[in-house]
Parts: C-alpha cells; sequence; structure tokens
C-alpha cells in the first residue's frame, strides 16, 4: 500500500453504480478488494490495547450452544475458549482504519459513525443478527463464513439498533478470506463464524437515527434553546364548583408552557447540530499555544480537522461538533472546501479577520489542528 490512501473500498464499481444498485438495498461481495498488509494486527498488540481503560471492548465466549458478553479493559484474552474480541472506534486508533473511514467519502460524512474491528477463534463470532444501518465488513486476516438471509425491514423492531440472536434462513454463503469487503444493507440477518483462529474483520458503520431519536433530541433543543420567564399557576380566580373538572385557566397555562414557542428557533440549527454532534464519549483537548503560535506565523501552514471533529455544512449554515459558526458569506467557499477535504492549505497573514479569528477558536478547541493526524498503531 501506498504512504496514500489507496484504499477503493469498491473497487471496481463507481460510487454513482453502488448507490443505485445497492446501498440500502441489495448485499455486494467483492473478492480481493483491497491491499492488508497495514490490516494485521499481531496479538501482543491486542493484547496492550484491552488493557486501556479508555478504550471501548467487548468480549463474547461462545460455550454449550449459548454466549456470554463481557466488556473491557481485560488483563488478558481468555484461552481454550471461543471467543471473539470488539474493539471499537477503531479509526482513531489505528491509521489503517481511518483510511478504511475516509475510503468512504462517496457516503455524506454527516452519516459516517465507526469503525469496529473484531478479532476472533476458531467457530467464534458475535452471532446472527440484523442492524438498522448500512456496514462494509473488510476482511483484514484469517477467514471468515457469512451467512446472509433476505432484507426484511417489516421484521425489525423499531427502536432497536440491532435484532440480535435473529433466526432466519440463509439465502447466500460466502467466504471471506483477507482484502475481501462485504457490504451488508440495513435490516439485513447476517451471521459470520470464523474459519480460523486470529481472524480479523473491520466493520464500517454509518448512523441510522430513527424518529424516536429526533423527537426526543429535538425536545432537549427546544429546551436547551426557549427562553422564557420562569412562572408557576397561580390563578386566583377559580370557580368552586369544578369539582373534578379541569379549570380551563390551567388548560391555557399547561398549553402555552407545553408547546414551547418561540419563532426565533431556526430546524435548520437543529439538523446541523444533531447531526455534527459527536458521540458522547468523544472529547476533545484545548490547544491554546496551538492557536497563539498560528497568529505569529509567516508561511504557508496546511489545517487539518481532528479525527475525532464532525464538520457539516447544511443550508449555507456550518457545524462542527454541535456547535453553529458564524461565518459571513465570503468565508463560505473556505469552509466548504476545508469541511470536504477535511485540510487546507492556506497563509494565515492573507486571511481576512473574521477567518483569523474562527481558525484560531476551532485551534484553540481542538477542533482541528496545523498538524497531521498521528496514531498509536
Amino acid at each position: 500500500m501506498s504512504k496514500k490512501n489507496s484504499i477503493n473500498i469498491l473497487k471496481d464499481i463507481s460510487p454513482e453504480c453502488f448507490i443505485k444498485n445497492h446501498w440500502g438495498k441489495k448485499y455486494l461481495f467483492l473478492e480481493n478488494a483491497i491491499e492488508i498488509e497495514n490490516a494485521v494486527i499481531t496479538k501482543r498488540t491486542i493484547g496492550k490495547l484491552i488493557r486501556n481503560p479508555d478504550i471501548f471492548s467487548k468480549l463474547i465466549i461462545k460455550q454449550n450452544n449459548s454466549s456470554e458478553t463481557f466488556y473491557g479493559p481485560f488483563n488478558e484474552l481468555p484461552k481454550q475458549k471461543i471467543n471473539s474480541l470488539l474493539i471499537y472506534k477503531f479509526h482513531h486508533i489505528q491509521k489503517f482504519a481511518h483510511e478504511l473511514s475516509q475510503s468512504v467519502n462517496f457516503i455524506p460524512y454527516c452519516l459516517h459513525d465507526d469503525v469496529m474491528v473484531s478479532f476472533s477463534s476458531k467457530d467464534g463470532g458475535v452471532g446472527p443478527h440484523s442492524d438498522s444501518y448500512d456496514v462494509f465488513l473488510i476482511q483484514g486476516g484469517g477467514s471468515k463464513k457469512w451467512s446472509i438471509g433476505k432484507t426484511d425491514k417489516s421484521r425489525f423492531q423499531l427502536g432497536e439498533k440491532s435484532h440480535s440472536n435473529e433466526t432466519f434462513k440463509a439465502e447466500y454463503t460466502i467466504i471471506s478470506n483477507p482484502g475481501d469487503i462485504l457490504y451488508i444493507p440495513p435490516f439485513t440477518p447476517h451471521h459470520g463464524v470464523a474459519l480460523s483462529d486470529d481472524c480479523t474483520t473491520y466493520s464500517v458503520g454509518f448512523r441510522s437515527p430513527s424518529n424516536d431519536e429526533i423527537r426526543t433530541r429535538y425536545l432537549e433543543f427546544l429546551m436547551d434553546n426557549v427562553i422564557s420567564k420562569a412562572s408557576i399557576f397561580e390563578d386566583l380566580d377559580i370557580d368552586t364548583n369544578l369539582k373534578s373538572f379541569i379549570p380551563q385557566s390551567l388548560v391555557s397555562f399547561v398549553k402555552n408552557n407545553a408547546l414551547l414557542k418561540n419563532n426565533n428557533i431556526d430546524i435548520d440549527d437543529f439538523i446541523g447540530i444533531m447531526l455534527s454532534e459527536p458521540d458522547s464519549d468523544i472529547f476533545f483537548r484545548k490547544q491554546k499555544k496551538i492557536s497563539d503560535s498560528f497568529i505569529m506565523r509567516f508561511e504557508e501552514v496546511t489545517l487539518y480537522l481532528n479525527i475525532k471533529s464532525r464538520a457539516i455544512n447544511h443550508n449555507k449554515l456550518f457545524f462542527i461538533n454541535g456547535e453553529k459558526l458564524s461565518i459571513s458569506d465570503n468565508n463560505h467557499r473556505f469552509f466548504i472546501k476545508f469541511f470536504d477535504n477535511k485540510k487546507i492549505t492556506i497563509n494565515p497573514i492573507e486571511l481576512n479577520l473574521e477567518l483569523k479569528g474562527l481558525i484560531t477558536y476551532l485551534l484553540s478547541e481542538g477542533y482541528i489542528d496545523i498538524h497531521q493526524p498521528k496514531f498509536p498503531l
């Protein structure tokens, strides 16, 4: 693999053809699609990762036709047991996983979620299940047998991100070897079983917000943004003969306060904030010294989005990590280019005052950086 990101996750298929014929519709299997030299991870490395309390890991141990799940950190992996270890947000840890994530740039960034990696012993796996989201499964080492059922949205229970231990009839059976890629659309039952020890599979998943999640988030957004004077119901003119009837004045009071009406709230703000928010376990380290040194530079410098940042633009509005940026029209093109490419080369001395202020703020918050991202692996 070259030093540049040369991963083509669709092999010889064009993104337009993939979206038309497969995305959200039909599974796709690509043999020998990518080079996986940089995907190999040693047991020694895995042993170090699972001890890290900042890395979210999960272990599924299979025994006597049943499985049990344990959550990390772990001191070591179990010996002589059928198991599968899952490590989440691996694109923040390994450069290869990060490049896998970036290779799916034909899908809007607001839908990108996570790269998870699984390490399985022979006969290990997470069990039969279906998901509410699209997923690419890349074989990094060893071999895995996949059973794939019929896509059926009606069988999927709303409110659940996955349908675990699902019984289904296999429509297709596939053997995935290193470098092979399997795409699974939502609501499609599938089951992967490792055919060898040290079986490594990368899972590139996407966001799929449900209507319940959107409603909940919108109510939270309203509560955070509606400014109203605190008051209690204190109508002193109450009819003493109402008995079991509700006073009309109380009905009006409840209606007026339950609706959370505010004409200043823009639904586009909510959409941009919600879809740019990182996961709740993501934190950014403030970089005051870097932002100060940026102002003093006179030579060209390349800015990079932090690999954990979610930056999007919507309806001429710009959002990063759940924050709306105030940007004048003449600076829109700069941020579109920056957010699309996730990096941009500039000369600080040539920037207008607004851009200098915005970049300084983003640097100080740790949302962007002047150095290429570094990975532990």
